[in-house]
């Protein structure tokens, strides 16, 4: 065989001796040539350094495409947390509103010149306490009432004017009355403290409250019991969920607060428990329905009178 002739072989298997598929007689061939010619000896390391190259551009090529995808990956990441973030502004924001107009619309009912406002608050044993404010142009009537199976018996009925510095509670079954006055008296006067509701009062006086109460709160909306639309508003990271109060969403005042499981009662001389009940307050108001007499301090001249001032006994409590 002429050496040119060899070399043209050797050089058609160079591929497969560096690729290692050249079969044992082949592979041998090839290595006998290469350790005699120097031109098949270079043009040996010319293929390999074009494999090394091509393998170079090859590895740059996935990094490349591993980096593109790297990145395609954080920027499909950073879109989904961009419209969670944007579905969960949205959420907060829906729910600001919601609480906003709650307040306002709180805040324009408490307005009112002539509010009746009842509260019912669920007692143990079957009692329900229930506490009546009649309120026109600024005098007002409390009448605290407790409901029985046996029926109704009112306590203790109090009027006032709004900032007046005197308070008359009268006590129709032991015929007493008592009278409040001094600041003291002037603090319970105060139109917060007569047409005092729970909750949306405090949603009034600022709107860092309302922020944060629609970070707090859940707000849904249902109809049970009532027939018309309130929110029920919750704590979303109170982990039991036991507290709820119902919004009306034309009013914006409270109908009902519940405590779940708030109340115990217990075997008597034991801490078994008997029964657990929900504690529940209803509320219930009306507008333009108070009258005159319903405000008017009735005549208790023939009841034993008391005076009470609490702004005397501190002074002379100070002065000791």
């Amino acid at each position: 065989m002429e050496k040119r002739s060899e070399c043209e072989i050797v050089q058609d298997l160079l591929l497969g001796y560096v690729d290692d598929t050249l079969n044992a007689e082949s592979k041998k061939l090839v290595e006998k040539h290469l350790s005699e010619c120097a031109n098949c000896k270079e043009r040996l390391k010319m293929i390999r350094e074009d494999m090394r190259e091509k393998e170079e551009n090859q590895k740059k090529e996935i990094d490349y495409l591993k980096k593109i995808r790297r990145k395609s990956r954080i920027k499909s990441i950073l879109i989904a947390i961009g419209i969670i973030l944007v579905i969960v502004l949205g959420i907060y924001i829906s729910k600001f509103i919601k609480i906003n107009r709650i307040a306002n619309k709180s805040s324009q009912s408490l307005q009112a010149n002539n509010i009746y406002i009842e509260t019912r608050q669920m007692m143990g044993e079957g009692e329900v306490a229930i506490t009546k404010e009649y309120i026109k142009d600024g005098k007002y009537k409390s009448v605290w009432e407790i409901y029985t199976d046996e029926g109704s018996k009112i306590y203790s009925t109090t009027y006032g004017s709004i900032n007046s510095d005197e308070v008359i509670t009268i006590d129709d079954n032991n015929k007493t009355v008592l009278i409040d006055k001094g600041e003291f008296a002037k603090m319970k006067n105060q139109e917060n403290s007569i047409k005092f509701v729970p909750f949306v009062r405090d949603l009034s006086n600022s709107l860092y409250i309302q922020a944060g109460a629609a970070f707090v709160m859940s707000i849904d909306v249902d109809t049970y019991e009532i027939g018309r639309e309130y929110y029920v508003i919750r704590n979303q990271f109170e982990q039991n969920q036991r507290w709820e109060i119902w919004i009306d969403k034309e009013t914006g005042l409270p109908l009902r607060e519940i405590n779940k499981g708030g109340s115990m009662t217990r075997f008597p001389g034991t801490d078994i428990v008997k029964k657990v009940s929900d504690n529940v307050q209803e509320y219930r108001y009306e507008f333009d329905v108070v009258k005159e007499e319903d405000v008017q301090v009735p005549d208790y001249s023939e009841y034993k009178i008391e005076y009470s001032d609490l702004d005397e006994i501190n002074e002379l409590l100070s002065n000791k």
